[in-house]
């Protein structure tokens, strides 16, 4: 009989021990859910981006839901735009290579002669300057439109002279080839091209190339020298296109 009544006893223990437990895990459910229902959004760990998994850096401002677009691809044409230079009142444009200098060391220049000039330069090795010719030489007409033969008789002149002057300074003594006598004009105006080749020497191949254009009240020179490269001919096609480019800026220096 008193066997029985231990027996009793212990499972009344047992099962108010699993009570017990059964409350607990169910008061511990509860404060769970309550606690969970408390937090915001702001309090959740950031979601791993795509950049995060593949362990790459994410750029700065980008969103992982939209993701920055590539870079474009780099396309042939004008560069920054157009340089003016105020000395002759014309602008040239800056195309895709060509940086403006504030100096160049690629032909001797005489002092004063393309003074306060602007300067393009690509590579190493090319350069395109603008001036102003000697009034006395060439003088200027106030109509570019009006013909006027001596005046483009002397265009051509200073064209020629200056071509082969500054072959001669950029190689002394060299040989020089004549490749061109043009009048293509330039920006609408009458214009006389010269392009010399130095011919042997150390700079054998090295090109240069003056363009005097009659503008109004002034005459422009623009100086273009390519210097031996592998790719010489297409440096040449480079400053050709540069000079092409010039255009007149207002208003016009007084004569």
């Amino acid at each position: 009989m008193a066997a029985c009544v231990s027996v009793l006893v212990l499972a009344g223990l047992v099962a108010v021990i699993a009570g017990a437990v059964a409350a607990d895990r169910s008061t511990a459910s509860r404060l769970a859910a309550e606690d969970g229902a408390g937090t915001s959004e702001s309090d959740a760990p950031p979601a791993a981006s795509p950049a995060a998994a593949t362990g790459a850096e994410e750029p700065a401002g980008a969103s992982p839901a939209e993701p920055s677009e590539p870079p474009a691809e780099p396309t042939a044409g004008p560069g920054p735009g157009r340089v003016s230079d105020t000395g002759t009142a014309t602008s040239l444009a800056v195309l895709r290579g060509w940086r403006v200098a504030p100096t160049q060391d690629v032909v001797e220049v005489p002092p004063g002669r393309f003074e306060g000039a602007t300067i393009l330069r690509r590579g190493a090795g090319t350069v395109v300057l603008v001036g102003l010719a000697d009034p006395e030489r060439v003088p200027p007409r106030a109509d570019p439109a009006r013909p006027d033969p001596a005046q483009e008789q002397a265009l051509a002149a200073e064209a020629r002279r200056l071509a082969d002057a500054y072959a001669d300074l950029l190689a002394p003594g060299a040989e020089t080839g004549a490749l061109t006598d043009n009048d293509t004009t330039i920006a609408d105006l009458p214009t006389r091209t010269s392009v010399r080749r130095v011919e042997g020497g150390a700079l054998d191949g090295a090109l240069v190339r003056v363009s005097a254009l009659a503008a109004p009240g002034r005459t422009v020179t623009v100086l273009a020298v390519a210097r031996p490269a592998p790719d010489i001919d297409a440096e040449g096609d480079a400053a050709d296109e540069v000079v092409r480019s010039l255009r007149l800026d207002e208003p016009a220096p007084a004569p």
